[in-house]
């Protein structure tokens, strides 16, 4: 499928669910997502308001259209409190237009019971044929250029009642005729959900929840940037929350997994919608339209694999199973094939299979065409129905490792069938013995609710509220997009000016600012070092992976610019970069941004015990590699052991004195990995040590007495290299001088730096990374009084000088 022939941005999908524009402080709502979230080119897709569908279901079985006249009343209520008379007027009289041809077509459906199907294709199409306009003219008279554009001239299927198949490049062709133009002049198309036509404009519709597939369609078509979901809860859950209390949101699943636990019972989706998504490498994001603030799920194709992890326990219940017994499978040709064709020529979906040398066993969750498909099985064989079944699945992208168990096809999930009376017990102890580890496992929310503090005005800043919020985002170096896009939206909220940088690909960090040239920016990174662990806290901490390094520090400085621009400040910016935990890539990126020109003063964040750090060791990063014979390890004599050289080599590096400095103290040498060899009854043919060098000089003299020390025993590769740097000291601020390395070196644009933050190094990258609820609270007070002193300066003092340099 092609993409969009346009050269404007990529377009945003927002589809909105029924409880998104229930009522008429939903439908208000809307247009401030539409705003905050849509981007330069949105589209809106939006579903029938909630319970519109099923009322209207409701009517053509009755043949009466009495019990939708609460609903109708609701349309009505919503276009005279957000419209001005004239749109309210209009769309009041196409309100009754549409009673009137609803009113037919009920009392048509008694008279022709054999076009019953079609017929209430057309009747339901009414809900999305009534949302659609209605919110377009909300949107309208919110000062935003919506137009509604009915979607049966985008979607095309075929003329399957109630589940109608989309043809794919028709669909793509008509939506890119219809809502290319109008993007282009600048116009937000506004669509209905779940209906469409076939040929000869026959309306038909996708199937309960077809809204979201909708969506996934139009932005398929249209080369989307994103698709996101607005619904009435916060994301893809780890299991039914009305089963399992303790269910958390999950931040980010696969296409695959989304795909199983949409089809295997989770709410939140439509099963078809990963597909277009996919086929288009399109992430779609589950939003909760009733604390848009939350992370929400992000669906994407670089979701996080671990080995082993279960993220979510999916169930459903009314399943019925069907095991088909005979000797004639064994080692027979085509006995199956047989045993599909029966239901396929019913048109009977199956779900899960099992078979062994001598029986098949599936499941159907449509029992009501169930009896003419077991009068042609019992041709084939022995035939059991046990109803009252449910399937259980549990998904995880670390279930690849298994191969085969009744593995789903995906290799993402594990399926089983329990009695259902069982069910919901059975997905309760899976959850406590899976999820609910007293260590909160990689890419789920911890179980203790993330709240606001007791007295925190609504509109500040809460750092520990936000600080878990973002370490409930996995961002371990080199998958830090999840963050960056939740920080941006959280960011544009807040009224700043958001720019993604985008390099390396993939991994953006970004700059924000207010409008005005940012002399002063607070700047730390979004990357972490792994494992991954979720947030939790008790009276005195905030835990999780970045606690203190420094999704806490990010929480400060922006609670910290959030009150100075309270006090009128707008000359403020954020600079938050990837990579800092690996290469410092992406501070490399930002050095060339033609706002760091603007930039006086420059506040890096990192772990400084809230002291003002005024100077910061350097690195050098080094790899020895040596090399042996091998040969068998009986006979050692006869070769050369490379582990042997290289430990040999590191005792020297060990022994050797490095420079000291009074001013940052000792070159310290860490040896982090040494690696080498293929077995024990093998002499090593090579062995590997990583290095990390804290510089407390330039790297000349270390590198002099490293490759003294080596010598001709192994090979030095060097890998990178940051100089130390003396900082910028400002009066009343308790200093100290750091033994780490930070990204400011690669910031030399950013103006002067300076640099601070909550937490103790001594608690970053361990295992209970934590930091305290007061030192959080007292680095906000710290950056906010640093903040106000450079800003009252005429100009920066100096620039930060690297070793050597005496101010």
């Amino acid at each position: 499928m092609e993409r969009t022939p346009s050269n404007h941005a990529a377009p945003t999908v927002l589809k909105f669910g029924g409880t998104s524009v229930e009522d008429t402080a939903a439908c208000a709502r809307v247009a401030g997502f539409v705003r905050a979230h849509g981007g330069p080119r949105p589209v809106v897709v939006v579903s029938a308001l909630a319970g519109v569908t099923d009322a209207l279901l409701g009517c053509a079985g009755e043949g009466a259209l009495r019990a939708f006249d609460p609903h109708l009343e609701r349309h009505r209520e919503i276009a005279r409190r957000l419209l001005d008379p004239e749109a309210s007027a209009a769309f009041l009289a196409e309100l009754e237009r549409a009673r009137g041809e609803l009113a037919a077509l009920v009392e048509r459906i008694g008279r022709e019971p054999a076009l019953r199907a079609r017929l209430q294709d057309e009747i339901v199409s009414y809900g999305e044929r009534l949302s659609a306009p209605l919110v377009a003219a909300v949107l309208a008279a919110a000062g935003l250029p919506a137009r509604h554009v009915d979607a049966r001239r985008c979607i095309v299927t075929d003329e399957t009642p109630g589940r109608a198949t989309p043809n794919p490049a028709a669909t793509a062709a008509r939506t890119r005729a219809e809502l290319v133009p109008l993007l282009d002049a600048g116009m937000i198309p506004v669509l209905g959900g779940y209906i469409g036509a076939a040929a000869g404009g026959i309306t038909t519709t996708l199937g309960r929840g077809g809204s979201d597939y909708t969506a996934a369609l139009v932005g398929a078509a249209l080369g989307a940037g994103e698709i996101q979901i607005w619904t009435d809860v916060s994301g893809v859950q780890t299991a039914d929350p009305r089963v399992v209390t303790g269910a958390r949101t999950i931040p980010s699943l696969s296409y695959a997994e989304a795909a199983e636990l949409a089809y295997f019972g989770a709410k939140v989706l439509h099963p078809k919608t990963t597909q277009p998504a996919m086929d288009q490498g399109i992430p779609v994001r589950i939003c909760n339209s009733r604390a848009p603030d939350d992370a929400g799920t992000l669906v994407s194709g670089a979701a996080d694999v671990w080995p082993g992890t279960v993220k979510s326990i999916a169930h459903k219940s009314g399943i019925t199973v069907v095991q088909i017994s005979s000797a004639r499978m064994l080692g027979a040709y085509g006995f199956l094939r047989a045993l599909f064709e029966v239901f396929d020529r019913h048109e009977l979906p199956v779900d899960v299979v099992a078979t062994s040398e001598v029986s098949v066993s599936l499941t159907v969750d449509d029992a009501a065409r169930l009896p003419a498909v077991v009068a042609e099985l019992e041709a084939l064989g022995d035939v059991q129905v046990q109803p009252r079944r449910a399937i259980i699945c549990v998904v995880g992208e670390g279930l690849r490792t298994v191969s085969l168990i009744s593995q789903g096809a995906s290799r993402v999930n594990l399926t089983f069938i329990v009695d259902e009376e069982h069910v919901e017990e059975a997905v309760r102890r899976l959850h406590t013995a899976l999820l609910e580890r007293a260590e909160p496992g990689p890419g789920v929310l911890a179980r203790a609710p993330i709240r606001r503090a007791a007295g925190r005005r609504d509109g500040t800043v809460d750092p520990v509220e936000l600080a878990r919020r973002l370490i409930d985002i996995p961002s371990v170096s080199g998958e830090e997009e999840a963050v960056a896009r939740f920080l941006a939206s959280h960011l544009e909220r807040l009224g700043y000016r958001v720019e993604l940088l985008e390099a390396p690909p993939g991994r953006p960090g970004l700059v924000a600012t207010t409008g005005a040239p940012p002399r002063l920016v607070f700047s730390t990174h979004l990357d972490t070092v792994p494992p991954h662990f979720a947030s939790g806290e008790d009276d005195e901490y905030v835990y999780g992976r970045g606690a203190c390094d420094a999704k806490g520090i990010l929480a400060a400085q922006l609670a910290a610019a959030e009150r100075l621009r309270a006090e009128g400040r707008n000359d403020l910016g954020l600079l938050f970069v990837v990579d800092e935990e690996r290469g410092s890539v992406g501070a490399r990126v930002a050095n060339a941004h033609p706002v760091a020109r603007e930039c006086r003063w420059l506040i890096d964040g990192e772990p400084t015990e809230n002291k003002l750090a005024v100077g910061c060791k350097g690195s050098l990063r080094v790899t020895l590699r040596a090399e042996g014979t091998g040969g068998h390890s009986a006979y050692p004599e006869r070769g050369r052991s490379a582990i042997h050289v290289l430990l040999d080599a590191l005792d020297d590096v060990r022994a050797v004195a490095w420079p000291k400095d009074e001013y940052f103290g000792d070159t310290t040498c860490n040896i982090g990995v040494i690696v080498g060899g293929t077995q024990a009854n093998v002499i090593a043919p090579d062995a590997r040590a990583d290095l990390h060098i804290r510089l407390v000089t330039d790297q000349a003299p270390v590198r002099e007495l490293l490759e003294r020390a080596v010598g001709s025993q192994a090979r030095i590769e060097y890998l990178s290299f940051t100089p130390p740097v003396r900082l910028t000291a400002v009066p009343d601020f308790e200093q100290c001088v750091v033994g780490y390395t930070t990204d400011v070196p690669h910031l030399s644009n950013w103006g002067t730096p300076l640099l601070l933050g909550p937490g103790s190094i001594h608690d970053a990258h361990t295992a209970r990374e934590r930091i305290a609820k007061a030192e959080l609270e007292r680095g906000v007070e710290l950056y906010l009084r640093l903040g106000r002193t450079l800003l009252a300066e005429a100009a920066p003092a100096r620039r930060g000088k690297t070793a050597g340099a005496r101010s």
